[in-house]
């Protein structure tokens, strides 16, 4: 790199960026040659965060000759916290996972949700139901044990928010300055409605209850698991840690390929070149890494926290959006139980009994290959929206779980906790707040060779959590390619298309939306 560093908590606006090199059109590639020079000649590429994200920026980029770098947080690679399973729209990681030749996961599985009474919806599996047009399925096929058709039929007018809300920006921007629960007082949705089903999924999906989430967030979101297809319900669990099942095959295979891992690295700042206006380092306490491109796949409250320490990075406005967004503290709780337990569903999605938190329970004894034959129970409580818990003691957390076991399956009650677990991610995963939208990056940066990643920014693939991820990853890595103009780009699988019904009420609503902005009065009354 040309010119003199300066480290970005202290260096002052730069010169005009360098304009990157000629771009190529997008369907065009090259391939990335190694000169006779060696290694010394690729170009080199640090990857900050081995989750989903950074895992898969990676692994396009080694395969396209890069040298790139990986730096973890921790001894290996660690999945983000997100919603639990592997959904049946997650096309891309059903892709991976085929071309690593590995087969970590259960079949489909049915699932329930509890309310403070007790068991209140069951699912089955619904590639073993007849299909119907969507989103009529989802709504048909599940037990509501308690729920009276003539709230479920509540559901109907929240259609036409759905038909509205096509995931595009003008979308976004309408629906993201209210929250779930005004959206759907909005459109007459029942009270045990809401509160038995929708509220459930979004704290399970959002992991906030409905009046911290974003209208907009929410119809995403329920589109892409619930709405869009009848069969995007369902899905798998991994037969073990993600880590061990998934991630770990995974490295080897990148590793053998040159990759360059480097454990227990988190970035702390950046360096900027002042010539040439691009970022030349990251910076990890006392380490630097140089590289000529750079991916962050880093959760938010990380970036935030490099953004927090730099006078230079808050003065891009990008970069001082990212404090006004909001996170949520998790907790994983394991337990080994000493008597096995009967419970009925392997995932289990619940309401906060306070109102505030939701909470999922997984029973591992029926998913782990090693618990299957177990004489004991294994089973695996997330806390959500848990800022309440994060800073109890383990024995405290351990007792609120088993609390929330009995209130959902009585036989909990005479269990004995002989083995525990607890994991606090503080921090760890958006809020999306209403009025958030505006404040999310998207995938560039100001700086021509700095890349985004992550479950938690912008972009227009339309999915979530880890697919999400793993599709931002992938973006991340042919903005790479784009940038030096060498390699392939990574085939990123779309998310399946509306179904013709679904296709043609959008392209009404569409053109119902425009003729009312042409309109004289359009301007005149409050959007």
């Amino acid at each position: 790199m040309c010119g003199c560093s300066a480290l970005v908590a202290g260096g002052r606006l730069p010169p005009p960026a360098i304009p990157r090199r000629l771009r190529r059109r997008r369907g065009s590639s090259v391939r990335a040659e190694v000169s006779p020079g060696g290694e010394s000649q690729r170009k080199k590429v640090a990857v900050a965060g081995a989750g989903w994200a950074g895992l898969a920026a990676a692994h396009h980029l080694v395969k396209q000759g890069y040298d790139v770098t990986l730096l973890a947080a921790e001894n290996g690679p660690t999945e983000e916290v997100g919603l639990r399973g592997f959904w049946y729209p997650y096309r891309n990681i059903f892709a991976l996972v085929d071309e690593l030749g590995i087969s970590p996961f259960t079949g489909w599985n049915k699932a329930a949700y509890y309310s403070p009474e007790g068991l209140a919806v069951e699912f089955p599996i619904f590639h073993n139901q007849p299909r119907l047009p969507a989103p009529f399925g989802v709504f048909a096929y599940p037990e509501f044990l308690n729920l009276p058709l003539i709230d479920r039929l509540t559901s109907i007018p929240v259609i036409a928010a759905v038909i509205d809300f096509d995931n595009t920006d003008t979308a976004w921007r309408k629906y993201d300055s209210m929250t779930a629960r005004e959206l759907f007082k909005m459109y007459g949705c029942s009270q045990r409605l809401y509160k038995e089903v929708f509220e459930p999924a979004i704290q399970a999906a959002l992991f906030a209850p409905g009046e911290q989430c974003s209208a907009a967030a929410t119809l995403g979101m329920l589109y892409y698991y619930m709405l869009s297809h009848q069969e995007n319900s369902d899905f798998l669990l991994c037969r073990g840690d993600v880590e061990e099942k998934v991630f770990s095959p995974w490295l080897q295979s990148l590793e053998m390929e040159g990759l360059k891992f480097v454990p227990n690295k988190v970035p702390s700042n950046l360096t900027i070149d002042t010539d040439s206006g691009c970022i030349s380092a990251i910076v990890c306490g006392d380490e630097i890494y140089k590289a000529d491109a750079f991916v962050s796949a880093m959760g938010l409250s990380s970036l935030q926290s490099i953004v927090k320490n730099s006078p230079f990075l808050c003065s891009h406005r990008e970069f001082a959006n990212l404090l006004h967004l909001s996170t949520v503290d998790v907790i994983s709780i394991k337990l080994w139980l000493d008597k096995k337990i009967s419970i009925p569903y392997v995932a289990n999605v619940c309401p906060g009994f306070d109102d505030s938190s939701g909470w999922t329970f997984f029973d591992l004894t029926s998913i782990y290959d090693d618990y299957y034959e177990e004489s004991m129970t294994v089973v695996e409580v997330e806390f959500y929206n848990a800022s309440r818990l994060v800073t109890l003691s383990d024995d405290d957390i351990v007792s609120e779980a088993s609390l929330h076991l009995i209130k959902c399956i009585q036989d909990f009650e005479g269990a004995t906790v002989i083995k525990k677990s607890v994991r606090r991610s503080p921090k760890s995963v958006i809020n999306f707040l209403p009025g958030s939208y505006k404040y999310t990056p998207r995938g560039s940066t100001s700086f021509p060779n700095l890349f985004i990643a992550g479950d938690w920014i912008v972009n227009r693939h339309g999915s979530f959590s880890k697919e999400k991820a793993y599709v931002t990853g992938l973006e991340a890595a042919n903005r790479v390619v784009d940038y030096f103009g060498t390699g392939d780009f990574a085939k990123i699988i779309a998310v399946e298309g509306d179904e013709p019904h679904i296709e043609t009420l959008r392209s009404l609503s569409k053109r119902a939306n425009e003729l009312k902005s042409q309109s004289p009065l359009s301007e005149f009354f409050l959007q």
